[in-house]
């Protein structure tokens, strides 16, 4: 696998964003004295990001947070404010595809760090967007306040719309910005999400203009039953080309959506998320309670 770099900033709007992409190998290594350069943590907020991520398994209540505490000091792998490189594609025009991806809920920008390096060092850019809708299980707002997890922060229907007009934002600012930047030419633009973030996706994808170019979505545990009787029924393809990752427990509730539905065998509710690496077996199944399968109760 290649190397891969991190980095955080917001859009527009305000909103959180955690880059992950390829970087050189040369990049990673002060050229003084062949030191590492510093890594990434995988909380980008140390203590405040584990600290809810405890909360949303309800640890927080039982006194148990100490629990995901190691998660404050633990490193993502990937290189903090490398350059970008796109020569790791054998495309002729160097371009790198962009897949923007929505968390679940209670999820942040971080908890699926180890999968979004392993799919950048593969040559692509991830952007983990971190909604302000009140579903973070953590997030930093302009001002320096917290917002943690609160959802009656607004309606269902105005949390999916909110979430979903955030990638839109990104799907707009982002090739401009790694353009102007870091002189990288984004190619091919994909929109993803994980559990609650299926829909957000969907939403963003079905809502989006011509001139947006967004040419797929990739879409893991959809939750469909949290759009709200705003989007397709499940079994429905989407505006664009979408495939669809469905664990066990998503598979046995027969949730199928877009053009391909891949169901794959011993894969739970948190693995899309990084929860085998940071937390035990018991905390998984915990996870899957969190929201019941594809959002139906």
């Amino acid at each position: 696998e290649g190397q891969v770099g991190s980095r955080t900033f917001r859009l527009p709007s305000g909103t959180r964003v955690k880059l992950f992409y390829p970087t050189t190998r040369d990049a990673t290594t002060n050229s003084m004295d062949g030191s590492h350069n510093n890594m990434a943590p995988y909380c980008t907020d140390g203590k405040q990001t584990a600290n809810g991520m405890a909360k949303l398994v309800g640890f927080q209540a039982l006194g148990l947070t100490f629990l995901l505490s190691h998660l404050s000091s633990a490193s993502s792998g990937c290189f903090q404010n490398a350059p970008i490189d796109n020569t790791t594609n054998a495309n002729e025009n160097s371009q790198l595809p962009l897949l923007i991806y929505s968390h679940g809920f209670g999820g942040n920008m971080d908890m699926a760090s180890y999968l979004f390096r392993t799919m950048a060092s593969k040559g692509m850019i991830l952007a983990a967007l971190e909604h302000t809708d009140g579903t973070a299980s953590s997030t930093v707002l302009p001002n320096g306040d917290e917002r943690t997890l609160n959802e009656y922060f607004m309606t269902s229907r105005q949390q999916l719309t909110r979430r979903a007009s955030e990638l839109l934002e990104a799907a707009e600012f982002l090739p401009k910005e790694l353009g102007q930047n870091d002189a990288i030419e984004v190619g091919t633009i994909m929109l993803g999400g994980h559990s609650y973030g299926a829909p957000s996706a969907v939403m963003a994808a079905n809502g989006a203009n011509a001139e947006s170019n967004i040419a797929g979505v990739i879409l893991h545990d959809p939750a469909l039953g949290m759009g709200y009787g705003m989007l397709p029924p499940n079994g429905a393809k989407g505006k664009v080309p979408t495939i669809s990752y469905v664990s066990d427990e998503y598979h046995k509730n027969k949730v199928r959506y877009g053009d391909c539905t891949i169901h794959i065998r011993g894969c739970k509710h948190g693995n899309f998320v990084d929860a085998p690496l940071w937390a035990p077996i018991w905390i998984m199944r915990l996870m899957s309670l969190v929201i019941p399968v594809a959002g139906f109760s």
